[in-house]
């Protein structure tokens, strides 16, 4: 006897398209998984670690909390193997890469902001987001030493067009210039890119080196200043080796 044809009532094609809707999501992301690149990359000694930006994110809150209590490296390992399922190898690069001591290790292709904000400062003399990201880095890493902005705002002592004069950025200093200084301040620069998305992270500089939003799939780039004229104390501040610059989207 021959089967009579199946019919669903409306409520039943919903569902299976609903099924259907989510079977090509899942099917999409983890393709993208297994071979989109990943949202951000951390390289040391020729291995690289990808994570996405969920992972980075939760990786530098990790890492920003050990080097808060200046812990070790094996507090570090340990601090990350609870954030995130990572091979005890690759935990050690991400955890190298987010407490400073490898240098322009991580990198994410994400950040800025696609909407603009409001330009009026607060009255520490920020916009909302420089503000957030203030907070946000305290919060992580506790107190440090800050610069680059004042209530109404500054006016000199940056290059022409900087976002400082816009409320947009913030200095965090490491002096002196030391490796200590360094590693910290490596820590921090790194963090940033990792939460360049949350925070709505343009520009990180330190140590002579830049990540910007709009090149993020460049990476960590030399950041260079011509310097001709310039003493070696001029050129630190330039080049920022004695601190991390971070500005936000306008």
């Amino acid at each position: 006897m021959p089967s009579r044809p199946v019919r669903l009532t409306p409520a039943g094609w919903v569902a299976l398209v609903s099924a259907a809707v989510l079977l090509i999501v899942g099917v999409v992301v983890v393709a993208h998984r297994l071979t989109g690149s990943p949202d951000c990359t951390v390289r040391e000694d020729g291995r690289t670690v990808g994570l996405d930006q969920r992972e980075a994110e939760a990786a530098a809150s990790a890492m920003a909390a050990v080097v808060r209590r200046s812990g070790d490296a094996a507090t570090a390992r340990g601090a990350l193997a609870k954030a995130l399922p990572l091979s005890s190898t690759d935990a050690q690069v991400v955890a190298d890469a987010l407490t400073g001591r490898a240098q322009a290790a991580l990198s994410c292709r994400h950040g800025g902001s696609s909407t603009a904000e409001a330009d009026r400062l607060d009255p520490r003399g920020l916009t909302g987001r420089a503000e957030a990201v203030r907070r946000d880095v305290l919060a992580a890493f506790g107190p440090l030493p800050l610069g680059g902005f004042a209530p109404g705002g500054v006016h000199s002592g940056h290059m022409p067009g900087s976002a400082h004069y816009e409320g947009r950025a913030i200095d965090v200093f490491f002096r002196p210039v030391s490796a200590a200084s360094k590693t910290r301040g490596w820590a921090l620069a790194q963090y940033l890119v990792a939460q360049a998305v949350r925070l709505s992270i343009d520009t990180v500089i330190f140590d002579a080196k830049i990540w910007t939003a709009r090149r993020a799939d460049e990476g960590w780039r030399d950041y260079r200043i011509d310097p001709a004229g310039k003493s070696a104390a001029v050129l630190r501040v330039l080049e920022h080796r004695d601190h991390v610059h971070v500005d936000v989207a306008d």
